[in-house]
């Protein structure tokens, strides 16, 4: 590896990252928006179809970050 690969390799993570993230993010905001659309559909008013959507998208957000230490750390025994 030359110089010039190592600090390509070292721009492209954080880019890479913060695509991850924004996918993760997207991801979760279709999950809560789902869970809401359901619960009002259920007949719920409109402050427990945001709760239960803010709640979505809490675990669906932990779920996604916990997914990628999870991999980074098989990566690391493997």
């Amino acid at each position: 590896m030359t110089a010039s690969n190592a600090s390509d390799q070292v721009t492209t993570r954080p880019v890479a990252w913060v695509l991850w993230l924004l996918v993760m993010v997207l991801f979760s905001l279709v999950v809560a928006m789902v869970a809401g659309i359901l619960r009002s559909l259920g007949g719920a008013g409109l402050p427990e179809a945001v709760w239960s959507g803010g709640a979505a998208f809490g675990a669906s957000m932990a779920m996604c970050l916990a997914g990628v230490v999870a991999v980074r750390e098989l990566r690391k025994l493997g």
